[in-house]
C-alpha cells in the first residue's frame, strides 16, 4: 500500500538531534576511550626515551575521541539513517511540515529552559498537543482479536496470543521484516477473571469507534477502508505506513506493548529531560505490560489526586475503574524506515475507562476542528524543578453511564443514568454501563482541574 500521507509532513530526525543524541549517549564513552589509548601511547612513547607535548596529546586525544564517535555513530542497527551523515535539512531553521511544539512552562526564576529544551527526546508529536492528529492523515485503528479467530497460530509473525495461564515473553526483532529496530524484549500480564485466560476482546471498548472514526478522517469518510483492524490483521509493515491508534491495553491488544516499547526507548536511551506522562508498564526484570493499574507523571498531580503528595502516581484499577490514558508520539516503526506518522495509545484500567477515554478521544478531536486554537495537552515534570513541558497526553475518566434494565435483589431494575463517584467501586456496578460523560485533567489554569469534555442526551 503507497504511502499517502501529506508530503509536507516531517517527524523525522533532525541532523541536529541526531548529533545532539549521539554524543548524549556515546560522548563519555569516547573521551574514555581515547583517554586510555593516549594514555597507552604515552606509556610506550616514554619507554622508547620520546617525549610528545601536551598540545600534542591533547589533540591525539581529541582526534581519538571523534574517530571512535564516527565509528559508533556508523555501526548499530540503523544503518539507513546513520547518525553522523547530514541531510538536506538545516536544523537551525523552522523544518516544513513539523508541527509548532508546545511551549516549557518556567516556574521558578533562572529556569533552565534552553538546557531541557535540547535534552529532550526530538519527538515533533509528543512534543505539539492533540492537535498533531487532526486530518489530514491515514488513520488505522487497531482492536484487540479473539483467540477463536485465529486458527493458525504458527503462521503469526509475533506472538499475539498470551501462554495457557502464565505471564507471556515477547522478543520483538523486526530487521528481517525491513524495519531497522534494535531488537527489544517485554512480558505481558494476563488479564484478570477466571473465563479469561487469554489476551481478548473487550467488545465494550468498540462502542464509539465509529464516531472516533469521524473525527479522525474528516471529509473522507472511506479512504483507506476499513478504519478498524483486528490485532492479528495487521502486521510492522502496515503499521510503518500509517497513523495508528491502538485501542486497549496491552494485555489484551499485544500492539500496544509492542510499539509502546520501541516509543518508550527513544525516551530512554539517552535519558529524555521530558519523560513519557504515563504508561501501564511495571517495573522488572523486563518492562512488564498489564492493565490492573497506570502510572501518570503529570505535573501537580498532588492538587488532582488528593491520596498523593508525588507526582508520580499509581492509579489502581480497585480504587480508579473509571480511568484511562490517551497518549499520542511518533510512530516509532514508521520513524524506523523513515516515514512521517503518529501513534496513539488508549486505554483505561477497565474497560468502562477504555470505552471512556474513545468517547474523550473523539470528542476532542471534534472540539479542534470546530476551534483553529483549540488543543489538548498535560504537563510533566522535567528534569529541572523549575520547568514543566507541555506534551501530547490526556488524562480522562467516565463519571456518567447508562445501564441496561436488569435483574438485582429479586426485582426489575429499569434502565437508568448513574452518575460514578470519582474514587472506589461503584456499589450500583453493571456489566451494561456504557459512557456518556466524561471528563479531562485540563491544564488550561495555573493548577490542573477536572473538566467535563461532553456529555451524550
Amino acid at each position: 500500500m503507497a504511502d499517502a500521507a501529506p508530503s509536507t509532513r516531517d517527524y523525522t530526525m533532525s541532523t541536529a538531534e541526531r548529533l545532539r543524541r549521539h554524543l548524549r549517549l556515546n560522548g563519555t564513552r569516547a573521551l574514555l576511550g581515547a583517554i586510555s589509548t593516549s594514555a597507552v601511547t604515552a606509556g610506550f612513547l616514554d619507554a622508547t626515551g620520546r617525549n610528545w607535548g601536551l598540545l600534542a596529546y591533547v589533540g591525539l586525544t581529541t582526534g581519538l575521541a571523534v574517530l571512535i564517535l564516527a565509528a559508533l555513530g556508523l555501526s548499530g542497527p540503523r544503518l539507513g539513517h546513520l547518525l553522523l551523515v547530514p541531510t538536506a535539512r538545516r536544523s537551525q531553521a523552522p523544518v516544513e511540515g513539523r508541527p509548532r511544539q508546545l511551549d516549557l512552562v518556567a516556574t521558578g526564576r533562572g529556569a533552565p529552559v534552553r538546557q531541557v529544551a535540547l535534552a529532550r527526546c526530538d519527538d515533533p508529536v509528543y512534543g505539539a498537543g492533540l492537535r498533531v492528529l487532526l486530518p489530514p492523515s491515514r488513520p488505522l485503528v487497531v482492536i484487540p482479536s479473539n483467540r477463536r479467530d485465529v486458527g493458525r497460530e504458527h503462521e503469526l509473525l509475533l506472538p499475539l496470543f498470551a501462554d495457557r495461564e502464565r505471564r507471556s515473553h515477547v522478543e520483538v526483532d523486526l530487521r528481517p521484516l525491513g524495519i531497522p529496530l534494535a531488537p527489544y524484549v517485554f512480558d505481558r500480564e494476563l488479564p484478570e477473571g477466571v473465563q479469561d485466560v487469554d489476551h481478548t476482546l473487550a467488545v465494550k471498548d468498540l462502542v464509539f469507534v465509529p464516531e472516533l472514526a469521524a473525527a479522525l478522517r474528516g471529509d473522507d469518510p472511506m479512504a483507506d477502508a476499513p478504519i478498524m483492524w483486528p490485532e492479528h490483521c495487521v502486521d510492522p509493515g502496515l503499521l510503518a505506513e500509517r497513523d495508528v491508534v491502538l485501542l486497549g491495553g496491552p494485555d489484551t491488544n499485544f500492539w500496544h506493548g509492542a510499539l509502546f516499547e520501541a516509543a518508550a526507548r527513544e525516551f530512554a536511551q539517552p535519558p529524555s529531560s521530558v519523560p513519557l506522562a504515563m504508561d501501564l508498564r511495571e517495573e522488572g526484570a523486563f518492562p512488564t505490560y498489564g492493565s490492573r493499574s497506570m502510572t501518570v507523571l503529570l505535573a501537580g498531580a498532588r492538587s488532582a489526586f488528593s491520596h498523593t503528595r508525588e507526582e508520580r502516581v499509581e492509579l489502581d484499577e480497585r480504587l480508579y475503574p473509571t480511568y484511562a490514558m490517551i497518549l499520542a508520539c511518533r510512530n516509532p516503526y514508521a520513524a524506523a524506515v523513515g516515514r512521517s506518522h503518529w501513534c496513539v495509545f488508549v486505554a483505561g484500567t477497565r474497560s468502562l475507562g477504555t470505552s471512556g477515554a474513545v468517547l474523550s478521544l473523539a470528542m476532542m478531536l471534534q472540539a479542534m476542528r470546530r476551534d483553529p486554537e483549540a488543543n489538548f495537552f498535560s504537563e510533566v515534570p522535567t528534569d529541572s524543578p523549575k520547568v514543566r513541558a507541555r506534551v501530547s497526553a490526556v488524562l480522562c475518566r467516565t463519571t456518567e453511564v447508562e445501564q441496561a434494565a436488569l435483574h438485582r435483589d429479586g426485582r426489575v431494575v429499569p434502565r437508568q443514568r448513574r452518575r460514578l463517584t470519582p474514587e472506589g467501586l461503584d456499589p450500583h456496578y453493571s456489566d451494561s454501563y456504557v459512557p456518556l460523560e466524561v471528563q479531562y485533567l485540563s491544564y488550561a489554569d495555573a493548577e490542573p482541574r477536572w473538566a467535563t469534555l461532553g456529555r451524550i442526551g
